[in-house]
């Protein structure tokens, strides 16, 4: 991208014209196009590679039609994607996902990429950002966990896209069947690669056109369980609605959310046992019989520690709308 970099340099000293040449980070990108907006600054040329977006910049209420024209012009055949293979088109497309900065899809993709039967997408996600290993090391364990050749689709540093025929999982689709199969996935990474990697699974889709919108529902889940559980390693991108709305919430209503919250319920510490038990409760819907087998618990135990925890807050979880109280409160007070 030095070519970019002197082409914006001489526009500037011939132009007098404000146009910058910016570098972000995939993670930073959709933040930092916010601002520029905000600004009136417009992006009228942009290349991903690796972890790095390459944007040029121009203020656009300072640059006449023609001129911005002539832009197009100079910076329009150095990132052309539709003569990349059809490989590096889907990767790019992808990838403009979550820098957020998408692409159009590439042209003919079910024509190019034809599917004889439905896929299932695993979002990977590094939750070490200090680690630089490559990718490319997973693809022969993955190659022998599901005996055969996953498309996989490196997409940043910190994100990779796994998409696998329903027939290499064995034709299992149910959610619980695909959460097993991404616990396998994940215990396999985290021995071999002794690095934690999150993993979203989707729901089967039976067309590529598809993959956009399920990678931007993985991609939302993965953040959500960074921000508000940030110990769940494996999930399914139809689950944690609720975390998935307060990841969606501007930081200003977030922290005012949890201002009333703290204004209206008085919660003592709590431990991890205590922790442990609402959030299995909650997870089974506010069933006491099939919390108790999940914690291993006589139900006359959880029935006792329920009390406890009703004595502590005022707060009774076994019933729906104390339940949510205490859920919400727990939600943003840990964030």
């Amino acid at each position: 991208m030095e070519n970019w970099k002197r082409d914006v340099e001489h526009i500037r000293q011939a132009t007098n014209l404000p146009i910058e040449y910016v570098q972000v980070s995939q993670t930073e990108a959709a933040q930092a196009q916010q601002d520029w907006v905000q600004k009136g600054w417009e992006q009228v040329a942009f290349h991903s590679s690796n972890d790095v977006m390459t944007v040029i910049l121009i203020e656009t209420a300072s640059w006449h039609t023609s001129a911005r024209a002539l832009l197009d012009l100079i910076f329009s055949h150095l990132d052309d994607p539709a003569t990349l293979p059809l490989p590096k088109q889907i990767a790019s497309w992808l990838s403009s996902m979550v820098s957020g900065s998408p692409v159009a899809i590439p042209a003919q993709l079910e024509a190019k990429w034809p599917w004889k039967e439905a896929r299932v997408s695993f979002l990977l996600e590094r939750c070490r950002p200090d680690r630089k290993g490559e990718w490319d090391f997973l693809q022969p364990l993955l190659h022998d966990f599901f005996e055969g050749v996953p498309d996989f689709i490196p997409l940043t540093q910190t994100y990779a896209l796994l998409i696998v025929p329903v027939s290499m999982l064995d034709h299992q689709k149910t959610a619980s069947e695909l959460l097993e199969w991404a616990s396998g996935l994940h215990d396999l990474i985290s021995m071999e690669w002794m690095e934690p990697v999150r993993l979203v699974v989707g729901s089967p889709i039976t067309s590529p056109l598809a993959l956009g919108d399920t990678l931007l529902r993985q991609l939302s889940l993965a953040r959500a369980l960074q921000a508000y559980r940030p110990q769940m390693m494996v999930a399914g991108d139809w689950s944690y609605p609720l975390e998935r709305w307060a990841a969606s919430l501007p930081k200003e209503i977030a922290a005012a959310l949890a201002n009333e919250l703290s204004a209206v319920i008085t919660v003592p510490h709590m431990t991890d046992e205590q922790l442990e038990t609402l959030d299995t409760l909650f997870a089974r819907q506010l069933n006491v019989s099939d919390t108790a087998r999940q914690l291993f618990l006589h139900r006359n135990t959880l029935l006792y520690r329920l009390d406890k925890l009703t004595e502590q807050t005022g707060l009774d979880p076994r019933l729906f709308p104390d339940a949510v109280l205490l859920q919400l409160y727990l939600l943003f007070r840990q964030n």
